[in-house]
């Protein structure tokens, strides 16, 4: 009886474990400050969880980088930097509030999808909404906020 416990601790260990390198080989990492420098006024999204005390920027992590003309987005995915490229022209590019904005990115299998709501302000468009990371046969989701200088 003695040996089967152990056997069933270690089995549920290991599934455990295994369930959280699986987890982590798919999440989105945060990605250094000096990434957006590459581009020109980028939009820069964080995580965001929408509470009544958090700012326009969000308060999470910054977790993607989008080109200012939206054709480029950049992310950390299992601690690897990767620029996906967007699959459809984005005919307006253009800040107007209350827009709706939806865009799909890709390199190779992965598939990041972008659904915005922009609002224009004095010197910046600020957006927010979600973000979903398509691996293999995983979807994660993260709510967003960010902005970009105009």
């Amino acid at each position: 009886m003695e040996k089967f416990r152990i056997k069933l601790g270690l089995s549920i260990v290991v599934l455990f474990f295994t369930n959280m390198v699986s987890a982590q080989q798919t999440a989105l990492l945060a990605l250094g400050p000096q990434e957006a420098k590459s581009l020109h006024a980028p939009y820069e999204f964080r995580v965001a969880n929408f509470s009544k005390d958090e700012g326009a920027y969000g308060s999470g992590d910054l977790v993607l980088i989008i080109s200012n003309d939206t054709k480029t987005a950049i992310i950390n995915l299992n601690g690897t930097r990767t620029e996906l490229r967007a699959l459809q022209q984005n005919p307006n590019a253009e800040c107007k509030t209350g827009t709706s904005r939806q865009q799909v990115y890709a390199k190779e299998q992965l598939r990041l999808q972008v659904k915005l709501t922009l609002r224009t302000g004095e010197e910046a468009c600020w957006a927010e909404g979600l973000i979903s990371i398509r691996t293999d046969k995983h979807t994660h989701r993260y709510l967003v906020k960010g902005v970009s200088g105009l």
